[in-house]
């Protein structure tokens, strides 16, 4: 009876321990290795606006807006030309389109004084070849503006836990990266900048209060082959980028018009299909125009 007993008092702990590990897991909206956006608290966010309904566009087209001076990553090519103050675009679209989604499902479900902390990291180029960088903070709505609060911008986690003596990979290792502080901001390198619609909270570096009332447009980078898809584009974008692309298909022909025509003409056919392939393949084509225009040529045998 004693053994029995102990026994009980054994598996007390183990079930507790049990239930805050599933208690953790739900509070997850999404995690892949190190990277998640999950439900937390935060001291100081408190009386939020949760739930709140924000459409994952609007929210990708304010991330891609958001832009940090002095980031530890310095890319190759930069996304702005705005060298002097050295301005780096913080989400890459991966990013960008992952916590759009995400941010937008958990903005729905949360409660008042919940927030939404997040770290997502991807690909970046560099000097020395790709890095894989982390981005990390705190997401929640207060007096109806979308608050965005970072603890981490472009931060190597291999490197960081490298130099703690911890070595492993991206599914071993824990990430440990700040996600923001309302109460005790610490001095970061970086600064957060404002951008029309978006306004720095208490001159803090590291804290946006974003207007969502406002309509934002999606920032291209200068980089092309970062893009990865362009169903974020505002209404006006994407009507602009099918005039540039029809005046890009019409000054095409005429190119291919104004060859000679001592050659044959499957020749000359056989240019301009190569061509709409190569506009095709880069993606700057769209399939619909793409097949159209090559079914025009066609019409010509």
């Amino acid at each position: 009876m004693k053994t029995i007993k102990i026994k009980k008092l054994w598996l007390l702990p183990a079930l507790f321990l049990l239930s805050l590990s599933s208690q953790a897991e739900q509070d997850h909206i999404w995690k892949n290795q190190v990277d998640y956006v999950s439900v937390s608290t935060l001291e100081g966010a408190t009386n939020n606006n949760h739930p709140a309904s924000i459409p994952a566009e609007k929210i990708a087209r304010i991330l891609s807006q958001v832009q940090v001076q002095d980031s530890p990553y310095n890319p190759e090519n930069s996304f702005w030309d705005d060298e002097e103050l050295n301005l780096q675009r913080v989400f890459t679209d991966r990013e960008i389109d992952l916590l759009g989604k995400k941010i937008s499902e958990g903005l729905s479900k949360i409660k008042t004084n919940e927030v939404l902390k997040f770290s997502v990291s991807d690909y970046r180029s560099s000097f020395i070849g790709r890095k894989r960088l982390s981005v990390s903070g705190t997401a929640f709505i207060k007096d109806g503006q979308l608050n965005v609060l970072f603890g981490t911008v472009h931060g190597d986690l291999l490197a960081k836990q490298t130099r703690s003596g911890i070595t492993g990979t991206y599914g071993r290792i824990k990430n440990d990266f700040d996600t923001g502080n309302i109460l005790k901001p610490f001095p970061y390198d970086w600064k957060v900048h404002a951008f029309e619609g978006a306004k720095k909270v208490n001159s803090r570096n590291d804290w946006l209060a974003i207007n969502t009332k406002q309509d934002y447009e999606y920032a291209i980078t200068k980089n092309e082959q970062q893009r990865v898809e362009e169903k974020y584009f505002s209404e006006r974008q994407k009507s602009t980028e099918t005039v540039q692309l029809e005046a890009r298909i019409k000054k095409l022909e005429q190119q291919t018009q104004a060859k000679p025509t001592a050659t044959a003409s499957s020749e000359s056919i056989e240019d301009r299909l190569r061509q709409l392939q190569s506009l095709y393949n880069s993606g700057a084509l769209p399939e619909p125009v793409y097949l159209e225009k090559v079914r025009s040529i066609m019409s010509e045998l």
